[in-house]
This record gives C-alpha cells, sequence and structure tokens, in this order.
C-alpha cells in the first residue's frame, strides 16, 4: 500500500480538532427541514426551482466543496419521472472559519436554485429528491432528507414567494470569468516543499478586493488537491495547494479539467480551466 501524500496525511491529523461528526439520533429530527420550491417555467420547457434547507440558528451547512473539514452535499434524483437533466446554481457562500480550519457554506438556510430539464417538457415532472448533507454547531451531523413533489408543465399556479426567494438565491450565483472581469488565468505545477505544487494565477482588470479566497477542484480521476493559499497583490491573485495522485496523476494535470473559484465578501467567480503559463 503506498503512503497517504504527508500533506494529506496532515490534514487528516488536523481534522481531530474539528467539530465531532456523528450519526443523527432520532431527537435531531428537526436539525434541518428540507423543502422543493416551485419557481418558473422557462420557454425552452425548462423548470426553475430549488431545494430549501432551513437550518436551526446558528447552524451550517455545507457549499458543494466543504472546505478542510465537513460534509459535502449529495443528490439523488433517481427516482423522479420524467426528469433528463439537473443543473445547480449555487449561491456564494460563507467563510467559516473554525477550530483553525476553513470551511464553506451556509448559516442558517440555504435556498439552491436547480435548473430541471424535463425529457418531455409537455407532461408533468414528478420529483424525488434523496438528500445527504452536513448539519454543524458544536457537533456536525449527516442528515438524510426525501422530498417530493409534482410540478405542472403550465407552471406554478402561484410561484410569489418561490420565485421571490429563488430570484434572491440566483442574484448571489459565481459570476463567469468574462464576468468578473478576468483577464487571464494560468496553472503551473512545479516540486514543492514535500511533493508538488499547483500554482494558479488569476489576472483581473482591476484590482479585486483584498480578501480574495480561492478554492481548486478538478474533475481529473485520481488527483488529489489541498488545501489552498492564496494571496493578492495589484491585479493579481496567486493560489497554490499541494498535488498528488496516482499513476502519475500528481505532475500530469489536466488544465482544462480545472476549476477555480474565487471567493470575497460580496461575490464568488467560477473560473472553468486555465492556460499554461507563458
Amino acid at each position: 500500500m503506498r503512503p497517504l501524500p504527508a500533506q494529506l496525511a496532515l490534514g487528516l491529523a488536523a481534522l481531530a480538532a474539528a467539530p465531532a461528526f456523528a450519526d443523527p439520533p432520532s431527537a435531531a429530527a428537526d436539525a434541518a427541514t428540507v423543502a422543493l420550491i416551485d419557481g418558473w417555467r422557462e420557454a425552452d420547457g425548462s423548470r426553475v426551482a430549488a431545494i430549501e434547507i432551513t437550518l436551526a440558528p446558528g447552524s451550517h451547512t455545507y457549499w458543494r466543496v466543504p472546505g478542510e473539514a465537513g460534509i459535502p452535499p449529495s443528490f439523488d434524483w433517481s427516482s423522479s419521472e420524467n426528469l433528463r437533466a439537473v443543473r445547480y446554481e449555487w449561491p456564494r457562500p460563507e467563510i467559516i472559519d473554525s477550530y483553525g480550519m476553513r470551511s464553506f457554506g451556509y448559516v442558517g438556510s440555504l435556498v439552491l436554485p436547480v435548473l430541471l430539464t424535463p425529457k418531455d417538457p409537455a407532461a408533468p415532472l414528478e420529483l424525488a429528491l434523496a438528500l445527504s448533507f452536513g448539519v454543524c454547531d458544536d457537533i456536525c451531523m449527516q442528515e438524510e432528507r426525501r422530498v417530493a413533489t409534482r410540478l405542472a408543465p403550465e407552471g406554478a399556479a402561484d410561484a410569489g414567494a418561490g420565485r421571490a426567494r429563488i430570484a434572491a438565491a440566483l442574484a448571489e450565483r459565481a459570476r463567469s470569468a468574462s464576468e468578473a472581469g478576468v483577464a487571464r488565468v494560468t496553472c503551473a505545477v512545479a516540486p514543492g516543499t514535500d511533493g508538488y505544487e499547483l500554482t494558479a494565477t488569476v489576472t483581473f482588470d482591476d484590482p479585486p478586493a483584498a480578501r480574495q479566497v480561492a478554492v481548486v477542484e478538478s474533475s481529473q480521476p485520481g488527483l488529489w488537491i489541498g488545501a489552498v493559499e492564496s494571496d493578492t497583490e495589484g491585479r493579481t491573485l496567486v493560489a497554490r495547494a499541494p498535488i498528488a495522485g496516482t499513476a502519475g496523476a500528481g505532475t500530469m494535470v489536466g488544465r482544462q479539467d480545472l476549476r477555480l473559484t474565487v471567493l470575497d465578501d460580496t461575490r464568488a467567480i467560477d473560473i472553468r480551466g486555465c492556460q499554461a503559463p507563458g
């Protein structure tokens, strides 16, 4: 068996200092409620709806990338009927610093807009969602909920309140690189202090806000990306993260598979892929 990368081993050790994770007892059923909000029908027949998670005061749940410690959410729509595809429009998460580690999530509640594409736009959508997600306060628990609803093809009879909540969440969705004034993005891999290090450099048209935090993801199988350190100077953000992988993945990074999210207190920027330096 191959030894764990040193950065991963350190991360696992640090996890011991994080809030305790536990299976939820039956009394924890009120830790969160989940509902599907009906929104509106688009011209192409797709439906805009939302998953709403309501938490106890002070509790938080996680973004699609939970951070250094947390529980990533998972969504299972397989029991739905007439549903071809689902796209999530994540609102900007809060940056949560706790126990010396950084997480990304939502305090109190989350309205997650979803774009639902039916197989037959003229037929109802029979939605059935099995959702697994983390809820944290002093103790972190993995919650599971099942919700179902039927969306008629003509749209909601009274979607006023739902439309407003969905619209507010959509206003917080990530901006594309072009929308956010990103001029250039490069990525490079080089030997680091212990193993290999990925460096992503984002150049903006204008200097961004002082507090910029980067999150790096990859769809490349076998590639592990550690916690990201970000520095901003002038128009440039530099994000560095340890990487490791199997079968040479630590040195063979597909730039087209990288996804970089830049967060600050006012916006999120979703950057897909990067160029080689030079």
